[in-house]
């Protein structure tokens, strides 16, 4: 229940509107009440000689004020129930943008499946409790306290009679929540974990396919979903229970009152018009006596999805944008230095394992670097460190002079055109994945694709740069995702230009010509490569090879052939390679 109370600042935001709902919920419910007296009297004149007009009076009251209570309802239901899609709104804003803040460590360990039952279905309980839960809970406490009032203004004995049920009714109410809340939290977890599972077997399921697997697919998300049913069945049952219970006590309530509300009557000390006043007044408390089991309800619910929601909510950024040189560094783009200095790193998953071990090294502006070495040697987790995805354990990283912790992040990322292994493109044209968030000052769209050798491909699609892609582009090559990729990075026209592994879907005469492409197009830029054929990485400036998290050599093609040692034995490796493959 404490997590509730984080949603008090949207509440406050809408408190205009909160207060007027209010105000709608106690009028509502003071016509409500009012308007049986009118009724009662009513019954009363008609025992007695009366006048049709006195009559006619008293029900024409009784429907006035009965309607004026209908409308004051609809404002409720208008101000609070409109007022918690607001919130929502404004959840959903938050809920989305927070993700957008937090580091690569934590979605190296949470499932988008997962986030994405955070933000929908946890949500939705939420804003349940924002609307309905706070609008019955208001009503329910109102519909009460002028019930009861105009009971015990009837009758104290009969108002007494009637409230019998109500310790059995808090205690069941308290039992009946703690039960839902847990079955409710068991419930939501097993809905994430269903929802991952079908957002990673739709995008894989060419793999699904390829290896024959759509029954074990099948099987598993069958269990997953069995258990998902039997949780919601058992939680309906206790649903079901509580309500029959909460109708079966308020039913119950009648009988004493209607039993000594009818001796009053016969001794004469009652009127049929009060008991029947005080019989309506009784059955007006039958709906607030069953929503208190459907606001329990509510309210549980949204204390297990706000707890889930609070979980990522809390959950704090591993790269914070300190900005310590914003103010002396401005906005201007960096000129691309950079500095690793006894730089040591670990994966958060494996924080007695370091993957970088003492790495340092200098780039001066303009100059090609590549970094090679054998599978799992580092150079991923080197180039990942030059735009902050990950921060180092030890050393520290300098662009220009400055560490990179010093500098505003929105700097250093405009700074760096970063291609990773894993190429994404988003379900848009080919013009608005290439020219992604890049500056004015960038190159444009076609001086990009011709420097990635995509454009001759483009331009024989129907609808050339227009061309719609599908999920992750689905219709484009490879190769062509790659240089796409690359020519999205080339649109900032950044300072430094880390490729990793980028080129690893062209053929190598392709590889070649986008590298001269880049050395003819951006002299001037950092250009930071990983690669595994030798015969791109020859032409750098100078070449880094990594062994188990260290640096074995570094020097240029000619150096390192002439030292012999592990970048010698893989250029000889793969020149047989290549010659086995020219000879088959």
């Amino acid at each position: 229940m404490k997590n509730l109370l984080a949603l008090r600042p949207y509440l406050l935001r809408y408190r205009k509107s909160l207060a007027a709902g209010i105000v709608c919920v106690i009028a509502t419910n003071f016509f409500g009440v009012a308007a049986p007296r009118f009724l009662g009297e009513a019954i009363d004149l008609m025992g007695r000689h009366f006048e049709i007009k006195d009559v006619i009076v008293k029900v024409a009251l009784y429907i006035l004020l009965a309607a004026v209570s209908g409308v004051t309802l609809y404002l409720v239901r208008q101000l609070i129930i409109v007022t918690s899609r607001h919130i929502e709104f404004d959840l959903k804003n938050d809920y989305y943008a927070h993700l957008q803040t937090l580091s690569s460590s934590f979605y190296d360990s949470t499932g988008s499946g997962e986030l994405i039952s955070r933000g929908t279905n946890d949500l939705n309980a939420v804003r349940d409790f924002l609307g309905p839960g706070i609008m019955y809970s208001i009503n329910t406490l109102f519909r009460l306290i002028f019930a009861i009032g105009a009971m015990v203004a009837i009758s104290p004995t009969l108002t007494l009679l009637a409230l019998l049920p109500a310790p059995l009714l808090s205690y069941s109410v308290y039992r009946t929540g703690v039960s839902i809340q847990k079955r409710s939290r068991q419930i939501q977890e097993n809905y994430a974990a269903i929802t991952n599972l079908v957002q990673e077997n739709i995008s894989g399921i060419r793999v699904v396919r390829n290896y024959n697997r759509e029954a074990y697919e099948t099987g598993r998300f069958e269990k997953l979903n069995n258990a998902y049913y039997d949780k919601n069945l058992r939680l309906g049952k206790i649903q079901a229970w509580f309500m029959a219970l909460l109708t079966g006590l308020t039913a119950l309530s009648l009988i004493p009152v209607i039993w000594v509300g009818g001796l009053n009557v016969m001794k004469g000390t009652m009127s049929i018009g009060g008991i029947a006043q005080f019989v309506i007044y009784v059955s007006m408390l039958s709906w607030p006596m069953i929503s208190i089991g459907w606001v329990t309800n509510i309210v549980q619910k949204a204390a297990a999805a706000q707890t889930r929601l609070r979980e990522i909510f809390d959950t704090k950024p591993d790269i914070t944008d300190s900005g310590t040189d914003r103010k002396s560094h401005g906005s201007d783009p960096l000129n691309g230095s950079l500095t690793f200095e006894h730089v040591w790193f670990y994966y958060p998953s494996q924080p007695e394992k370091a993957v970088l071990r003492d790495i340092s090294f200098t780039v001066e502006p303009g100059t090609k670097v590549a970094i090679v070495g054998a599978t799992g040697s580092g150079k991923s987790t080197v180039v990942n460190l030059i735009p902050r995805m990950y921060d180092p354990a030890r050393g520290r990283i300098m662009i220009d002079g400055r560490d990179i912790r010093s500098l505003p992040l929105s700097v250093i990322r405009r700074t760096i055109g970063f291609v990773p292994q894993s190429n994404f493109l988003f379900s848009d044209t080919i013009r608005h994945n290439i020219d992604f968030g890049s500056s004015n000052n960038g190159l444009d769209v076609i001086e990009a694709s011709r420097i990635a050798m995509l454009y001759d491909d483009v331009v024989d699609f129907p609808d050339g740069f227009d061309t719609m892609l599908g999920e992750k582009g689905i219709n484009l090559s490879g190769g062509q995702k790659q240089r796409a990729c690359i020519a999205r990075a080339l649109s900032w026209n950044p300072s430094i230009l880390v490729l990793d592994d980028a080129l690893s879907a062209v053929d190598t005469a392709t590889e070649a010509s986008i590298f001269d492409g880049l050395l003819e197009k951006l002299p001037e830029t950092t250009i930071v490569l990983i690669s595994h054929r030798i015969s791109t990485v020859r032409n750098c400036d100078r070449i880094i090879v990594l062994h188990e998290g260290t640096i074995a050599e570094s020097g240029t093609h000619e150096e390192l052939l002439a030292n012999g040692q592990y970048y010698a034995d893989l250029y000889t490796r793969q020149l047989l390679e290549e010659e086995i493959s020219s000879l088959s």
